[in-house]
């Protein structure tokens, strides 16, 4: 099994992609898609990242996962398109398998998108490729999302919040803007255990990530990250009885209230991500390494960025620009 010494290109080279300005500019003109046909708007955002098929991008220590049993098996069912079937999964290695609803809390960056973000998952297996696959059943967050229908998404929180403090507590505040929906935690993670996590799920899991039905999109087509598998190897399992739910309306009607696993992982991680509409193919653990490496070996790489937008605004604006000139010149001229 290969294993990968020096982790130290890897970050320096996902560190390198992130800049704080682009996120500004992909903000700005995101709010300003509804001046343009929302085809329109999503065909230059993918022909963007034709161009530019990689995003660099980094979560910070202590993200957490939260994990529930899945009370209505046959109902988280028809979340799924047809391209995966629900499966169970271990959390840690030596874990009995278990349908689960997923919960992951974590503050992230890149030059596409910075803030903090709560997704809602369920595990399931592509009938393509035989591989498991986390598939996004909602998501939270104060900074803008990749959408597989329209492209982009809005921030949707009015509350966003996810930190710690030096006795090791957790302040977790979600809160949707419009439908109010939202969870906030309190607890602490100081007693947490490091154990070896199930590789299949965290690491191939990784490899290929999808949307329940609800996300509307036009194609079920998974994208990946491509990383250090030993970023997955291990984490903290957190005892449920130091973690208090004092507010939960995320849980779906299919899933168990109860907790039942907790793991938090007390390190960053780095990341090179799939552009909207982009897809890398990993088929097992010696080809995300081998992956990791081909980026290593890049001797320039750009991260996906907001040109492709500025060009169609520019454009936009340009033409309207013109179109104004002729009619007052037509207007002159008949005068």
């Amino acid at each position: 099994m290969s294993e990968i010494k020096n982790d130290e290109p890897f970050i320096r080279k996902v560190e390198s992609l992130i800049r704080p300005t682009e996120v500004d500019d992909v903000v700005f003109l995101g709010s300003l898609r509804r001046l343009v046909p929302p085809t329109l708007f999503k065909r230059v955002l993918y022909n963007s990242s034709r161009r530019y098929p990689r995003i660099g991008f980094v979560i910070e220590p202590y993200c957490l996962f939260l994990f529930f049993r899945l009370s209505d098996v046959e109902y988280a069912k028809r979340l799924l398109p047809d391209r995966y079937e629900l499966a169970k999964a271990r959390i840690f290695e030596d874990d009995p398998p278990e349908y689960y609803f997923g919960m992951g809390i974590f503050n992230t960056r890149a030059s596409t998108f910075w803030g903090s973000r709560l997704e809602t998952y369920l595990i399931a297996r592509d009938r393509v490729t035989g591989i498991t696959s986390w598939i996004f059943e909602n998501i939270l967050s104060d900074t803008i999302i990749a959408h597989p229908g329209t492209g982009i998404a809005d921030p949707n929180c009015a509350q966003a919040m996810y930190t710690t403090n030096s006795r090791g507590e957790v302040f977790l505040d979600f809160q949707e803007a419009e439908q109010g929906g939202g969870l906030e935690v309190r607890g602490n993670l100081t007693r947490g255990t490091r154990r070896a996590l199930e590789q299949d799920l965290w690491i191939m899991g990784n490899s290929s990530i999808g949307h329940t039905n609800s996300f509307g999109s036009d194609s079920d087509e998974p994208f990946a990250v491509v990383f250090d598998p030993g970023e997955v190897a291990s984490a903290l399992e957190i005892p449920v009885d130091d973690l208090r739910i004092l507010r939960s309306t995320l849980l779906p009607a299919f899933a168990e209230k109860e907790l039942r696993k907790a793991v938090c992982f007390p390190f960053a991680q780095h990341y090179i991500a799939d552009s909207p509409g982009q897809r890398t193919f990993v088929k097992d653990r010696e080809d995300m390494v081998a992956k990791y490496h081909e980026i290593v070996s890049m001797d320039r790489m750009q991260t996906y960025s907001a040109k492709g937008l500025k060009t169609l605004f520019v454009s936009g604006a340009l033409a309207t620009g013109l179109a104004t000139v002729i009619l007052l010149a037509l207007l002159l001229l008949g005068s």
